[in-house]
């Protein structure tokens, strides 16, 4: 099989899964349709190299999960309890997945966003309100 087209469908399925990392898509300015003063993924994370790419992709998975799990806990859906700081996330990924092979990450990575999709669900409830969905 041809090394491109497993790169190439990785792509199309991962960018609007790291666009969700960064909730929805910004606006022309820049900004977001809501919760502008969330806190930016690190410029290192952003700079990784693409042969990397997949501990970003797992760091973001981790992220949108423990977001998920903030607002479950709190249930509230404010902007602070959605997008915390990413030093938990990136811990978690440090401590728990960091010398994980490529393969593995992935799977890691599927798991995570399963176990959001599922709670995000029920976010909605919570967030919709707010005008946070």
């Amino acid at each position: 099989m041809n090394p491109i087209k497993p790169f190439l469908l990785a792509i199309a399925v991962l960018v609007p899964v790291a666009a969700h990392s960064q909730g929805l898509v910004p606006t022309i300015e820049g900004q977001f349709e809501f919760c502008n003063d969330r806190p930016k993924e690190p410029k290192w994370l952003q700079d990784i190299h693409v042969r990397e790419s997949h501990k970003r992709l797992l760091i973001q998975a981790i992220y949108d999960l423990q977001s998920y799990e903030r607002v479950e806990q709190a249930g509230d859906c404010a902007c602070d309890t959605l997008y915390p700081a990413w030093d938990t996330a990136i811990q978690t990924f440090n401590d728990n997945f960091l010398h994980l092979e490529r393969r593995d990450a992935m799977n890691a990575r599927l798991e995570f966003q399963d176990r959001s999709t599922v709670l995000r669900q029920s976010q909605k409830s919570v967030c919709e309100p707010l005008g946070h969905w």
